[in-house]
C-alpha cells in the first residue's frame, strides 16, 4: 500500500522546500527497515491547488500504524513542523 503525505509550508520558497524534503529523506530503509520505499519531491508548478512536498511512503497495510508511532518518523515530524502550515494524507492500496 501506499501512503501519501502532502505538505503546505507556512512559507514557500525554494529553500524551505529543500530543507524540508532534506528531513524527510532522512528516513530510508535503513532508519526504517519494514518500510519498501520512500519518495520525497516538490512541487514546481505552485499553482493555487498545489501543496508543497509530496512524500510517499510504500508499506504493507498492517504496518502502517506501526511506522506512525515509529520513533524515528515522529522525530523527523517534529524536525520539520516548525515550516509547516499544514498536511493532508491518503492511504491507498
Amino acid at each position: 500500500m501506499k501512503h501519501i503525505v502532502l505538505i503546505k509550508l507556512k512559507e514557500r520558497t525554494s529553500q524551505n522546500q529543500k530543507r524540508v524534503m532534506d528531513i524527510l529523506r532522512k528516513m530510508d530503509q535503513e532508519t526504517i527497515p519494514y518500510v519498501s520505499s520512500f519518495f520525497v519531491g516538490a512541487d514546481f508548478l505552485d499553482s493555487p491547488r498545489s501543496y508543497d512536498i509530496l512524500l510517499e511512503v510504500e508499506l504493507n497495510k498492517e504496518d502502517l500504524e506501526r511506522y506512525a508511532n515509529d520513533p524515528f518518523h515522529q522525530k523527523i515530524k517534529q524536525e520539520f513542523a516548525l515550516y509547516m502550515d499544514h498536511s493532508v494524507t491518503i492511504d491507498v492500496e
